[in-house]
């Protein structure tokens, strides 16, 4: 595999994961009895991190297509 190809599939692991996280976490906070603020923005925090993977992503290069 090429080295663009695997830090494309990288990224958007990493978006995958910290999507999955965040959205986990934030599920979990407001759904248990006594609501944390800390993991709310915690889990606020990781949104945002998944947030710029996937903007980094949309910016990559692409061939043109002729």
């Amino acid at each position: 595999m090429s080295k663009k190809f695997m830090s494309t599939l990288l990224l958007f692991l990493v978006f995958i994961g910290f999507l999955f996280w965040g959205l986990s976490m934030l599920v979990s906070t407001l759904s248990a009895p006594q609501v944390d603020g800390e993991y709310i923005v915690y889990s606020i925090l990781i949104l945002i991190c998944a947030g710029y993977a996937l903007f980094s992503i949309i910016l990559l290069p692409r061939k043109k297509m002729h």
